[in-house]
């Protein structure tokens, strides 16, 4: 199979799609505009039955799972050829950022500075539009031919809270999911068009630390005029301590289990690659930041993105900011720890409490929730479609051993014992931030390189 030109076995699909895209533009836009918050009382059951009505619009059939959070997804489409498994999610973070040029819920479309004509709102780059993509683009190829794959859909309504529902119905219906291989796909293309492959992830201990005045010390139940200070104790200066010493910690590896993760020899060209196209300075500007941490060079960039360990203070709060002068009678502080493969998760939570105990024994760990890191291989069939097909819609793809972000994708690696691969074209950008974004462009380039992608899968050598 060569090439994705004309003679490809899939181009009467893509020109099916180019004749229904201004439909489909329409339906995204429709999806993305159902809030879908699934750390809020959004109603969620709704976005699950906007993702069932989208697999049985593509042909194909979808069952709602109750879980003890949000409700899954599980659908199926029939195809002659292989069988996969597409993996996504219909949730998105919260749209509080100040700074959205439209209703983050709207779902306008807005020439973005840089980037074009675009879709704009939560849920357009993380993940909603590239889900609905796919499904229709599916929809589009079944107007004109069979499928060259069976795809079975599980499609999550908690990533964003950690998947903590996942576990229970992967395993319950383990039958349902047996396939060659997972995949997620998203829009992961630069503004030079070149989009990404992963292999894997990191993962992350989300954990929350709080200090509430007691026997211990400290006000109770209500703030204390600050001169008191001097006799009575602070819940916030214990959460500090807490917070400076799992900082120091974690800066020196010496948090029980956590260390940095060596680079395989498998990995070592693939870093290589990576660093010969990865701009530090875009990175940079992309990230909204104006300084970096430590050396600047592309492969400790890379290098530290991938395989080193770090402690994320995601928000404290305590106290007052407006002039009050008072000793707050609680403290809170949200953390997270994002891990390379091969940490031992449990050793990490463990010797994060036990840093915190002798610190701060007032101080509290709570709502721990355990992320593990993933990783498959550059040599499996599904990561090959996976490079193929975006080579087919544009340049060749940068290959990543593992995503500094997480998704659930250790499920497919140590429940269901298959090789996965991540990735897609088009370009998105403003995921968790305001005026997210997905261009319209990169939503048609994403819905051929679906096609492409079931099409390379269906070819290769297994």
């Amino acid at each position: 199979m060569k090439g994705g030109g004309r003679d490809a076995p899939w181009s009467l699909v893509w020109d099916r799609i180019d004749y229904d895209f201004d439909e489909h533009l329409e339906d995204i836009r429709n999806f993305l505009r159902c809030p879908t918050v699934s750390a809020s009382d959004d109603d969620m059951l709704a976005g699950a039955e906007y993702v069932a009505a989208l697999i049985e619009g593509a042909g194909g059939s979808a069952e709602i799972i109750p879980t003890a959070g949000h409700p899954a997804v599980l659908g199926r489409i029939e195809g002659d050829g292989p069988r996969l498994l597409r993996y996504g999610m219909y949730d998105v973070q919260p749209a509080d950022e100040p700074g959205w040029s439209s209703p983050p819920f709207a779902a306008v479309t807005a020439d973005v500075p840089g980037a074009g004509p675009s879709i704009v709102a939560r849920g357009a780059a993380n993940s909603k539009g590239s889900l609905a993509s796919f499904l229709l683009a599916l929809a589009s190829a079944r107007k004109v031919s069979d499928l060259p794959a069976e795809i079975v859909f599980l499609v999550d309504g908690e990533e964003e809270l950690g998947s903590p529902s996942l576990p229970k119905v992967m395993n319950d219906r383990r039958a349902d999911l047996a396939a060659e291989a997972a995949f997620d796909m998203d829009l992961t293309a630069d503004r030079r068009d070149i989009a990404e492959v992963y292999l894997g992830c990191k993962g992350i201990v989300s954990f929350v630390l709080s200090c509430s005045g007691g026997e211990w010390g400290g006000p109770t139940e209500r703030a204390l005029h600050s001169s008191e200070g001097v006799v009575i104790s602070s819940p916030a200066w214990s959460l500090v301590r807490a917070l400076s010493a799992l900082k120091d910690a974690a800066g020196h590896n010496a948090i029980e289990g956590l260390r940095s993760a060596s680079v395989p020899p498998e990995d070592e060209g693939l870093l290589d690659a990576l660093a010969r196209d990865f701009d530090p300075a875009a990175h940079l500007e992309e990230s909204n930041a104006l300084a970096y941490r430590r050396p600047n060079d592309a492969r400790s960039l890379l290098k530290d993105l991938m395989y080193e360990p770090v402690l994320n203070l995601n928000g404290f709060s305590s106290g007052s900011v407006t002039g009050k002068t008072i000793v707050p009678h609680e403290a809170r502080a949200a953390l997270d720890l994002r891990i390379p493969y091969g940490t031992d998760v449990e050793s990490v939570v463990a010797g994060i409490e036990q840093i915190v105990a002798k610190t701060a024994p007032e101080v509290v760990v709570e709502g721990v929730q355990l992320c593990p890191p993933s990783r498959t291989t550059a040599a499996s069939p599904v990561a090959r479609a996976m490079v193929e097909s975006q080579c087919d819609v544009g340049p060749p793809p940068q290959v990543w051993p593992s995503a500094p972000w997480w998704a659930p994708f250790y499920l497919f690696e140590q429940v269901l014992r298959i090789p996965f691969a991540s990735g897609g074209a088009g370009q998105a950008g403003g995921a968790h931030a305001a005026d997210e974004y997905a261009t319209i462009a990169g939503l048609r380039t994403h819905m051929r390189q679906s096609i492409a992608f079931l099409h390379r899968f269906a070819g290769a050598d297994r």
